[in-house]
């Protein structure tokens, strides 16, 4: 199934995890949708994944500490991005917080 880019998104956001701000770091996101999704408000129900990078830089030790299901990436317009580290080099994947 083909997917389209519904938004790329770019900026520092704070990284928490358990509730703890580990540091403020750049992001660079991508929000992808199935490309059968069409209409009015089909994008909200639309996306289908999210992925991209975060520098890790100085925070890999934390991140693993504190385990891989309670990291949350606080992006520049106030989403919060729930996520997990797919590599070393800092690529992620996640879903929006409600």
């Amino acid at each position: 199934m083909a997917k389209r880019v519904l938004e790329s998104l770019k900026g520092v956001g704070a990284v928490h995890a358990a509730g703890l701000l580990l540091r403020e770091t750049p992001y660079d996101l991508s929000v992808w949708a199935d490309d059968h999704a069409r209409g009015p408000g089909a994008d909200l129900k639309a996306v289908a994944s999210i992925d991209g990078h975060i520098d890790i830089t100085g925070i890999a030790e934390a991140v693993v500490l504190a385990g891989p299901d309670d990291l949350v990436l606080t992006i520049e317009d106030g989403r919060h991005l729930a996520f997990r580290l797919t590599s070393t080099g800092g690529s992620v994947v996640g879903r929006w917080l409600p």
